[in-house]
């Protein structure tokens, strides 16, 4: 019975040791924050930038790869805009515009979609590469495939790693650690009174 105990203590360690460690997430690779999709019928493309609740979008930017900016726009306060249609005019709300957008972008060369977002430990720079002409009509071009709106958003997300989603799990792990404790107090008296029970036997 105590040895059966004694497993199901290390069971219950080990699940609550598996929540702690798998809850730290790993640093997303390039690519992870931003996707480019077609902004309206006519072809315009536009750079999505889902973000955490205290993330501020603060520069959009594509550019040649390798080359110059074809278009840039900044915030100095930041932006909680998601979507940047490439050479919008008015710019979004908040945005001064560094680099015009003089003609379309063009579709014979690769380009480089960067973003910078602001908010979380510290300033996160994110970019994509593509080229217009693979770009998607439906769907979101996210590192180097096609995905829907929905699963782009739910997998930016999880790469930004939200406050409020870490808080969430924090205390998951703090609860689940609380009845670990539990546990293995209950098995230490249990294995105290067996032992007292052996020496007065």
């Amino acid at each position: 019975m105590v040895a059966a105990g004694g497993v199901g203590v290390l069971v219950v360690v080990a699940f609550v040791a598996a929540i702690a460690v798998g809850g730290r997430t790993a640093a997303p690779g390039p690519g992870a924050r931003v996707g480019v999709a077609r902004a309206d019928a006519e072809g315009a493309l536009a750079v999505f930038v889902p973000r955490c609740e205290d993330d501020r979008v603060k520069i959009v930017e594509v550019a040649v790869d390798g080359g110059a900016a074809l278009w840039r726009i900044t915030s100095r306060k930041g932006s909680i805009d998601e979507r940047y249609e490439a050479g919008a005019e008015p710019p979004p709300l908040g945005f001064d515009v560094e680099v015009p957008l003089e003609v379309p972008l063009p579709s014979d060369i690769p380009l480089i979609a960067t973003v910078s977002v602001d908010g979380e430990e510290e300033e996160v720079r994110d970019r994509i590469a593509f080229s217009t002409a693979a770009v998607p009509a439906e769907g979101v071009l996210y590192r180097g495939g096609v995905v829907s709106v929905g699963s782009f958003q739910a997998r930016a997300l999880s790469a930004a790693a939200c406050r409020e989603s870490r808080s969430d799990l924090g205390l998951t792990t703090i609860v689940f650690g609380l009845g670990a404790l539990v546990v293995v107090g209950t098995y230490g008296l249990m294995v105290r009174r067996w032992w007292r029970g052996r020496g007065t036997a």
